[in-house]
């Protein structure tokens, strides 16, 4: 069963205006992921493509995955909004909002270990906190009974070389490759 077929409820529900098929991208992984990654919207190369996270920065974050053991195809991969917004730009509130029930009922159906954000949008989003990724990344947080890490987006290490040693050290305690604390949101 494709993604559309899986969640058919979702896509008969939604506002026409907030899809479009050629700018489509469904998530990716197994429905028995230990961990889900949240990205905030699909680019040019995913909907190319038709997967999340296979451009530049997907290729760099395999890279830090492969590096620290992890792999990719053991992750559930996916985007707060599911359609490329127009020009690149990022994903408005409306849309967050009309595509933010589905990725609810993704989580439900894997109901993961926990949930890797990444970068400052998704993290934003995901923690409801106005706090910038600078000041939240590598952090363990629960919110709505979810184990939440914010991580540097992948695509931050491609224009600023010193935050990739940050995103791997980020990506290691996420995946349990070192010990993680953990933080409650109020210390945000």
């Amino acid at each position: 069963m494709d993604f559309k077929q899986k969640y058919s409820e979702f896509f008969e529900n939604l506002d026409p205006k907030y899809f479009n098929e050629e700018r489509f991208v469904p998530a990716v992984g197994p429905e028995d992921a230990k961990f889900v990654l949240i990205g905030e919207a699909p680019g040019a190369n995913e909907v190319e493509e038709g997967e999340p996270f296979v451009g530049r920065a997907g290729n760099r974050m395999d890279e830090i995955l492969h590096k620290i053991g992890v792999d990719r195809d053991e992750l559930y991969i996916t985007n707060l909004v599911k359609i490329r917004p127009p020009d690149n730009r990022d994903p408005k509130k409306d849309e967050i909002k009309a595509w933010a029930p589905l990725l609810e009922k993704e989580l439900e159906n894997i109901e993961p270990e926990a949930i890797v954000t990444l970068g400052n949008f998704a993290s934003r989003e995901m923690l409801d906190t106005s706090k910038g990724i600078s000041k939240i990344h590598g952090r363990t947080f629960r919110k709505n009974g979810w184990k939440i890490m914010p991580v540097y987006h992948p695509a931050a290490t491609l224009y600023d070389r010193s935050k990739g040693p940050e995103l791997e050290k980020d990506l290691r305690k996420a995946f349990g490759k070192r010990d993680a604390g953990q933080q409650s949101l109020k210390d945000l």
